[in-house]
């Protein structure tokens, strides 16, 4: 923002003394500060200053001269409502020696919530079917933090685990004898409704363990951690590993993967009696070889009111000009991006452009699409477009599937996809969300996202009592055991 606080008179007299009082509210969906290091002397940054300079025309009137103060943002609390991950359970073949089979192991589990608060705990829930001639030793969960940076044409990065737990033994760990396992081969050639009832058995098996909570593991993510972000320049992502280790040598370890999304803890902004985290300190360092700045320390907590400081006391006969209130309207997202050359100074050369946000866009399906494209939060971006009555007569009401369907897919932090389903599903097809809506975003969402989606978009479908069997014939055995509570409910709602 270049903001102007007000006008001095040409003639200013010797040691006189101006006070320009002013506040700024930062657009809520802003990311956090951040630092990390990379390979060598590389690094990247998020940060956030304030300068004030005084001008004459275009012209400073103290040449380069500027007052600059470095200040800590933190962003925006996640959301309360819990975006939950049911693993569809997996299959694997376990190898010796690279190619003799010896059985297989299938293994599912379940994220209470995908998104997570620095310093908090996420709840991982596990469950797994040894079929093979091996034991299995151990199961481990860990998270691995990917930082990711690239302007022009440098690019580094830096990858590490944060967080790391062992799951506890159970008696379906233990390994088959030879006789189950001659047993099991036979069945598997010539599969017959036999089989695949065994089959569903044991995805009913893992279903009911995994809800029961038999094996759960908690992972603190430390305060540390970076917030998951999607930038033009850097990207944060954090991934989710389970690891199963069998016995013996020269055999296979399966293994889950799956991303999770860090952020603001969603009681930060609580009360003191309400909050459930401890008040730990994040330091933000200055890079190395980065001008010196003023920074504090990043404070993870109940948020509390500060008041301004008093000015000195010679400054009481100054001039005061009016208060200047700066709200979120007046961010303008876009501009120029700059890459700083290795050893900073005056070398900056300009990278690349995201298209400044324009104060009027005609409402097209086609704008919509670019506006969530380059726009920090995409919930934000598609919620002041629906407040906006032409936006929504033009072009919610108007969507078909396929549109429908582009939109979610635009999102590009996945885990705001189902929440963006269930934001834009009731406005379609001027209010007439029926099951063809709901079978496309099925195909538009990542394969863990189509059961949390479901749950959200279920109870809005107008004719899911008449074709919900339509939507079930676009899911898998697991998704229809998974999600059997959620169309009951659904349908319920309906009637």
């Amino acid at each position: 923002m270049n903001i102007n606080l007000g006008n001095i008179s040409d003639a200013i007299p010797e040691g006189a003394r101006y006070r320009f009082p002013f506040q700024i509210e930062l657009p809520s969906n802003i990311p956090s500060t951040m630092y990390n290091e990379g390979v060598g002397r590389a690094y990247c940054q998020i940060n956030y200053k304030i300068k004030a300079e005084l001008l004459s025309g275009d012209k400073s009137l103290f040449g380069k001269h500027k007052v600059q103060v470095e200040f800590n943002v933190m962003s925006k609390p996640l959301p309360i409502q819990p975006v939950p991950n049911l693993i569809q359970p997996i299959t694997q073949h376990v190898n010796f020696l690279c190619c003799f089979n010896i059985g297989k192991i299938t293994m599912g589990a379940r994220v209470a919530d995908t998104r997570i608060g620095r310093g908090e705990k996420v709840i991982i829930d596990f469950a797994c079917q040894n079929e093979s001639l091996v034991n299995i030793q151990r199961a481990e969960v860990s998270v691995k933090q990917e930082v990711d940076w690239k302007s022009g044409s440098r690019s580094n990065g830096d990858k590490k685990v944060i967080a790391h737990n062992i799951f506890k033994q159970t008696s379906r760990w233990e390994k088959i004898d030879k006789a189950k396992m001659k047993e099991s081969k036979v069945k598997s050639r010539a599969p017959t409704d036999t089989y695949r009832g065994e089959e569903q058995r044991i995805l009913q098996l893992i279903h009911a363990a995994i809800h029961d909570g038999e094996n759960r593991a908690l992972l603190s993510i430390p305060t540390s951690a970076i917030q998951s972000y999607q930038g033009a320049l850097i990207k944060v992502h954090h991934r989710l590993k389970i690891k199963v280790f069998t016995g013996g040598s020269c055999t296979d370890n399966p293994t889950i993967k799956m991303p999770i999304f860090i952020g603001t803890p969603s009681n930060y902004n609580r009360t003191q009696s309400d909050a459930q985290i401890e008040s730990p300190t994040i330091e933000v360092l200055p890079p190395p070889t980065a001008p010196t700045a003023i920074v504090t320390p990043l404070t993870l907590g109940t948020p509390t009111t500060v008041s301004p400081s008093a000015p000195p006391s010679e400054w009481a006969s100054a001039v005061v000009a009016t208060p200047v209130v700066i709200g979120q309207s007046t961010a303008v997202v876009g501009g120029n991006i700059w890459e700083a050359e290795e050893g900073g100074g005056d070398t900056n050369q300009q990278s690349n452009v995201i298209p400044m946000a324009a104060a009027e866009i005609v409402p097209t399906l086609e704008s919509l699409l670019k506006e969530i494209q380059y726009s920090v939060s995409a919930i934000s971006t598609i919620q002041n477009r629906i407040d906006d009555d032409t936006w929504k007569m033009k072009v919610f009401y108007t969507l078909n599937p396929q549109d429908y369907a582009k939109v979610i897919n635009s999102v590009p932090i996945e885990f705001d996809q189902p929440e963006v389903a269930a934001l834009v599903g009731p406005l379609v097809n001027a209010c007439n969300f029926t099951h063809r809506y709901i079978i496309a975003a099925l195909g538009a969402v990542a394969d863990w996202l189509r059961t949390p989606l479901l749950t959200k978009v279920l109870p809005l479908c107008t004719d899911l009592n008449e074709n919900g069997d339509r939507i079930k014939a676009e899911l898998t055995d697991w998704e229809l055991v998974c999600t059997q509570r959620d169309f009951e409910s659904a349908a319920v709602s309906n009637v």
